[in-house]
């Protein structure tokens, strides 16, 4: 009888504590069309990194490296691919396929980037995963607020000054 109950409660355990074991960075996300994602990690001199995109529907997704931090997402207007994004010296490694894939082995130790981006067919939920384990992967957003030219910032500053200095003098002078 008090055999019946210990593996009743042993089973109990085995189902309530998961047992999970992770043997590669895996995120998942939902994008419409147009839209794109970044993330970074670094890589050590002759590290080797395996990173693949599966995707849920019919979404045409690509994949691509870069050994520089992107300053743009080239992703056009009309949430095309802007062809520009292949000529790029920053560009290390992409895949077009249907379940785009890139293999890369590390030549100096430093940060990269990857960006995916749906070009079509969407929306679609996209699984990246990233082999092997123990690699920091962070989430990285481009700024989607331009920044201010500093010709007009240091412009405005100076007239700003010019204007405090003038007005200070004028109220100084009418009370002498």
């Amino acid at each position: 009888m008090n055999y019946k109950k210990i593996i009743l409660i042993c089973s109990l355990f085995f189902l309530i504590i998961p047992i999970t074991h992770v043997k590669a960075f895996e995120y998942t996300d939902y994008i419409k069309d147009g839209n794109y994602a970044f993330f970074l990690f670094d890589l050590q001199v002759g590290n080797n990194t395996q990173i693949s995109l599966n995707h849920e529907e019919s979404g045409n997704f690509t994949l691509f490296l870069f050994n520089r931090r992107p300053s743009q997402s080239y992703v056009k207007g009309d949430k095309s691919l802007d062809n520009d994004i292949f000529n790029k010296s920053s560009l290390v490694g992409f895949s077009v396929d249907d379940n785009p894939y890139i293999n890369y082995t590390a030549p100096t130790t430093k940060i990269y980037y990857i960006e995916i981006i749906l070009v079509g067919d969407g929306p679609d939920t996209y699984n990246l995963t990233i082999l092997p384990e123990g690699y920091t992967v962070t989430r990285y957003y481009l700024p989607i607020i331009p920044g201010f030219r500093l010709e007009f910032v240091v412009l405005s500053i100076v007239l700003a000054l010019g204007a405090i200095f003038i007005l200070s003098k004028k109220k100084v002078i009418r009370k002498n």
